[in-house]
């Protein structure tokens, strides 16, 4: 049986977040057409299923600390752990080939447990990575393959999500929410930006090029690491990159105020990205952005699926979450919305003391939100022939 309470004592904002079974990993490689990317498997040394854990968009990958404590944690209460590091993801910039990245992933952990007398597994996406796992979910090859589906922090809006990161604004019911924010996030926002609308800039195509790459060597080195909190502890650091970019690329140096706004040390940065997305007729949605609607996804569902968000979340508004419950088509399809977890993990314990009334529900929330958590494992199996 699976021992989904010792999913709860890890998982409880009340545990250490930086401690975790002691679970062996091994690394290995996917191929993936005309490329390959590593994966990560946790096996414990009993487990009754597996679980393929989609990570979010972070430059660290699969060696991201909360990942592998995550995974460590799953595998501990029984369950054998896949996570590859999809390129689209550590590239931190949405792109469609995320979709081929997953696929070649279901395809590496089908191989694995093969002859383990498995021959269906759990999914569990990670903030932006819900979408791919959505669209192979609904696939003719992966659909009998993955039997439930669970998304953590998934977004229903890829535009308003990148708005919302930069304003920390809910407007929900004619009642304003304001969520603190992620005073880093914004050169993430500029990625994405770029990729997905070519012309938001208005720069040559190599320039936006050589702008991605000094914001991602910038993301790198600053993005949710504990020593740096705020942009006034990145100029130094920003300048660094920029001093780089330009030694590599010296007709770079006439953008060098777009890529500090686009690294929030320089003032205007927001104002540039708000000014472009309200000039889009959203009634028309660029062709670039159609398969980031998680919408069709949803209506096309046939496996059980389960949501999960927190209510601090200053990536994703918690809201799209009903959102997405309100398209999907899975029976049964369920929402976990607490007030314990934010984007990247559990609220700080001064946070908690200040909903001190609303404890109880919450850690009841939590329970069930574990609950579902572990049954990813509850799969149908079929006999290993000897």
């Amino acid at each position: 049986m699976f021992k989904w309470l010792k999913l709860l004592r890890w998982l409880g904002p009340w545990c250490n977040q930086e401690r975790g079974p002691d679970i062996p990993s091994k690394d290995g490689w996917v191929c993936c057409v005309q490329m390959r990317f590593r994966c990560r498997c946790y096996r414990p040394k009993s487990y009754v299923g597996a679980v393929m854990v989609m990570p979010g968009l972070h430059p660290d990958g699969i060696d991201d600390p909360r990942l592998d404590r995550f995974s460590r944690v799953l595998a501990g209460a029984g369950m054998l752990v896949f996570v590859p590091e999809l390129p689209t993801m550590k590239s931190s910039i949405m792109q469609k080939d995320v979709l081929e990245e997953t696929r070649a992933a279901l395809s590496h952990i089908s191989d694995m447990v093969t002859g383990e007398g498995i021959n269906s597994i759990g999914v569990f996406c990670i903030s932006a990575s819900s979408i791919a796992g959505l669209t192979v979910a609904n696939d003719e090859r992966w659909s009998t393959f993955i039997h439930r589906i669970h998304l953590f922090g998934g977004f229903a809006d890829w535009n308003e999500a990148l708005r919302f990161s930069m304003t920390g604004r809910i407007v929900r019911d004619a009642v304003v929410e304001n969520v603190r924010i992620d005073p880093l996030g914004l050169p993430v926002v500029y990625m994405n930006m770029v990729q997905t609308f070519p012309d938001f800039l208005g720069v040559e195509p190599n320039v936006g090029c050589n702008l991605l790459y000094g914001w991602y060597k910038y993301v790198a080195r600053t993005w949710e690491k504990p020593q740096v909190q705020h942009p006034k502890d990145t100029r130094n650091i920003a300048h660094d990159v920029w001093i780089e970019l330009t030694d590599d690329n010296p007709a770079m140096v006439d953008f060098q105020q777009i890529f500090f706004q686009g690294c929030a040390i320089q003032s205007g940065g927001e104002d540039r990205v708000h000014k472009y997305l309200n000039t889009l007729n959203m009634s028309k949605r660029p062709e670039s952005i159609h398969w980031l609607n998680p919408r069709l996804q949803l209506n096309q569902l046939t496996i059980p699926l389960d949501i999960s968000h927190g209510r601090d979340d200053f990536v994703v508004p918690y809201t799209q979450s009903l959102l997405l419950k309100d398209w999907s088509s899975a029976s049964p399809t369920r929402v976990f919305l607490t007030g314990l977890y934010h984007h990247t993990g559990a609220v700080e314990f001064k946070r908690m003391l200040q909903n001190v009334l609303k404890l109880p529900g919450e850690i009841w929330t939590s329970i069930l939100l574990v609950q579902a958590i572990s049954e990813l494992n509850v799969y149908p199996r079929r006999t290993v022939s000897s």
